[in-house]
């Protein structure tokens, strides 16, 4: 975690509190970069969303907040909230978007960049992209191998979790 302190400290990182209310303390550890950040106040607002209730940006606050919180996320869902993609990077998803990070701790996630579904279901973005990206960005920021956790499944990432039955 003294990594995780030290870019803090740097403004490297920044905590991510999009999601939490006002009188809501986080009890896991999520944390952006700049490009995140960026990614939330410029691009987030203007993807479309499919959801005829809530807008993209409505979508990630809810995600975040259940994360931020300790709310079970329940996994295997029609749209699955978390999956492990490879080399430690993990997916964040809602419906309409997809953000990349890794897990410095249990229950510490660090995230780096977001990016419209629909451009990764047509083709115009790859996951490949966004793995190395996001594992050059770990490896840049002082994070060896040691520093996070290299685990694939949810129980290695995190402490609540539900898993819904297969259909």
């Amino acid at each position: 975690m003294s990594t995780i302190s030290s870019l803090l400290v740097q403004g490297t990182l920044r905590a991510v509190t999009l999601g939490l209310l006002d009188d809501e303390l986080p009890e896991r550890g999520l944390f952006g970069t700049h490009r995140l950040f960026k990614h939330l106040a410029e691009e987030l607002p203007s993807i479309p969303s499919r959801d005829a209730t809530l807008s993209a940006k409505e979508q990630v606050s809810n995600l975040f907040g259940r994360y931020l919180t300790n709310r079970p996320l329940i996994l295997r869902s029609p749209i699955s909230p978390l999956r492990h993609l490879r080399d430690a990077i993990w997916e964040l998803k809602t419906l309409d978007v997809r953000i990349f990070g890794w897990f410095a701790a249990k229950d510490c996630m660090i995230v780096d960049a977001g990016c419209d579904a629909k451009l990764l279901k047509a083709e115009k973005l790859n996951y490949s992209g966004f793995i190395v990206q996001t594992s050059y960005v770990r490896k840049s920021l002082g994070f060896t191998s040691a520093d996070y956790i290299q685990g694939t499944e949810p129980n290695d990432i995190l402490t609540r979790y539900v898993l819904a039955p297969r259909r």
